[in-house]
C-alpha cells in the first residue's frame, strides 16, 4: 500500500524528471509497437507532464510524430529508472495535448491491457526490486519513526542545533536542544518557542510500540510490512494515480459514508503475510498522570475517554479498510488491537470495572466474548521496553510481547485469503 510514488533517486520520491512545478494528475498504459520488440510503457501524469514507464529494445521512438499529431513535447528521461530494465519517457503539454498522445500512443501501439492494469503491473515490479525479501522478513515503513514535532535546525556557538519548532498560539519556553554535533555538550539550553505536549508524547508512543514490533517480527523472521500515520486520503490519493485508480476503491467512494467517515488514518497498519491485515490504535495517555497531579477517579476517567476514543477510530478503520482491498481479496482478516503504552493492563480492567457499556463495545471490537480478556488484547506497557531506554528491547520484552501476539493475532491461525499473490498486491497498493 504505497502512498508515494516509487523512489528513483536520493533525492525525493517524485519520478526522474518529474519536476518541481505543480501536482500530477495521471494515467497509466502499456503497449507493442508494429514492426518493433515487446515494449510495455506505463504513463504517470503532472499537471503540465506525464511519465511513462517502458521496457523496450529499441532506441528509436516516434517522439517527432506524436509531437506533429497532438502538440505534446516528448524525451526520453536520461534519469535511472525505479524499476531496473524500465525506460521513462516525459509527455509536456497541455492537458489536452496529453490526453491527445495518450490516445494517439494508444492507438499506435494496439493497448489491449487497461490502464489500471498497466499501473498494478508497475507496482508490482516496483515491490519485486524494492523488496526483494518480501516473502521471509519484516519490512516497516519508514524503516524509523519520523516524530511529527517539527525540529528547525540553528546554529548556536558555531555548532549545529535542532530546535522544536512552535505550535500556533504557544508561548515560548527554555528547552534542551539535541545537537546535531557529538562535540557540542549535550543539555544545551535554549530558549525556542513551545510545542504541545500531547505530540511529543504521542511520538515517544508511536516510537515505543514500533520498536517493539520491529524487533519481535525481526528476531521472529515473520514476514510483514508495516507502515504507520497513513492516512485514509493517501491511499491511490496523489494526483498522480488519478487515471489508474479511477475503477478502484478509494476513501473517497467509500459506500454510504459521511465526510468524516472517510477521513480519518491507521496509526499502525501491518500487513502480514499468514494473519492478513493488523491495525491498532495507539494512545499515549498515562505519561503524565504524576504531573497532572491528576486523582485515581480523574485517571480511571481518562482511560475510558481514550479507549472509547480508540473503538470509534478502529470501527471507522475496519470499515475503510474493508473497502481498500475489496476488489484484492474480498472477507481478508482485520484484526484490531489498541495501544496504551503507558498503561499497565491492571489499569485498564480497572477502567473498565464500572463501565458496562464500554467493556460491551471494547468485546465487539476485539472480537471476544469475555470481558476479562480485553486487556489482554490490547498492547499495554507490560509487553513494551522501559519509555527511559525504548530501544532496548529485552528477551523478557520479547517473551511478554510474543505472549500478546499470539492472544490477539496468531492464535487465531493463519488467513486463507493471504495468498503469495495477494500479499504482494497489498504491499504494492
Amino acid at each position: 500500500m504505497s502512498s508515494h510514488l516509487p523512489p528513483v533517486s536520493q533525492q525525493g520520491d517524485r519520478p526522474s524528471g518529474a519536476g518541481d512545478d505543480g501536482d500530477d494528475a495521471s494515467a497509466m498504459t502499456g503497449a507493442r509497437r508494429d514492426g518493433g520488440g515487446r515494449v510495455r510503457v506505463y504513463l504517470h501524469a503532472v499537471t503540465d507532464k506525464q511519465v511513462y514507464f517502458f521496457t523496450d529494445n529499441r532506441n528509436n521512438h516516434p517522439f517527432q510524430e506524436v509531437k506533429n499529431v497532438t502538440g505534446a513535447d516528448v524525451e526520453l528521461d536520461q534519469n535511472p529508472s525505479p524499476v531496473p530494465g524500465i525506460k521513462i519517457v516525459l509527455i509536456r503539454g497541455l492537458p489536452s495535448q496529453i490526453e491527445a498522445a495518450v490516445r494517439f500512443i494508444s492507438e499506435k501501439t494496439g493497448v489491449r491491457e487497461t490502464i489500471s492494469d498497466q499501473a498494478q503491473k508497475f507496482w508490482l515490479q516496483w515491490v519485486e526490486a524494492a523488496f526483494p525479501d518480501l516473502e521471509s522478513r519484516a519490512y516497516f515503513l519508514p524503516p524509523v519513526y519520523v516524530n511529527r514535532v517539527p525540529m528547525t535546525r540553528q546554529s548556536v556557538a558555531g555548532q549545529d542545533v535542532l530546535v522544536l519548532q512552535s505550535a500556533p498560539g504557544q508561548a515560548g519556553q527554555s528547552y534542551q536542544g539535541t545537537t546535531a554535533s557529538s562535540d557540542v555538550p549535550q543539555g544545551l539550553i535554549l530558549q525556542p518557542p513551545a510545542v504541545y505536549d500531547s505530540d511529543i508524547r504521542d511520538d515517544a508512543a508511536m516510537q515505543r510500540v514500533l520498536i517493539c514490533l520491529q524487533t519481535m517480527f525481526e528476531q521472529k523472521k515473520e514476514a510483514v510490512v508495516g507502515i504507520n500515520q497513513l492516512r485514509f486520503g493517501q491511499y491511490l490519493g496523489e494526483p498522480c494515480y488519478f487515471a489508474a485508480t479511477a475503477q478502484l476503491p478509494l476513501s473517497k467512494s467509500l459506500p454510504k459514508a459521511s465526510l468524516r467517515d472517510r477521513q480519518g488514518d491507521f496509526d499502525i497498519l501491518l500487513i502480514h503475510r499468514t494473519y492478513g491485515l493488523v491495525v491498532c490504535e495507539v494512545k499515549s495517555f498515562g505519561e503524565n498522570v504524576k504531573n497532572c497531579e491528576m486523582s485515581h477517579h480523574e485517571m480511571l476517567l481518562n482511560i475510558r475517554k481514550r479507549l472509547s476514543l480508540a473503538v470509534i477510530s478502529l470501527d471507522k478503520a475496519e470499515a475503510m479498510l474493508s473497502h481498500l482491498v475489496s476488489d484484492i481479496a474480498p472477507g481478508l482478516r482485520i484484526t484490531k488491537t489498541i495501544g496504551v503504552p503507558n498503561l499497565t493492563a491492571g489499569q485498564v480492567q480497572q477502567a473498565l470495572d464500572d463501565d458496562p457499556q464500554l467493556t460491551q463495545d471494547l468485546c465487539r471490537c476485539l472480537g471476544t466474548t469475555d470481558p476479562a480478556a480485553i486487556a489482554g488484547l490490547c498492547l499495554c506497557c507490560d509487553q513494551l521496553s522501559d519509555p527511559k531506554i525504548p530501544s532496548d528491547v529485552s528477551s523478557h520484552v520479547l517473551r511478554e510481547l510474543g505472549h500478546w501476539w499470539q492472544r490477539r493475532v496468531a492464535g487465531a491461525g493463519p488467513d486463507s485469503h493471504m495468498t503469495p499473490g495477494v500479499y504482494k498486491t497489498l504491499v504494492a497498493r
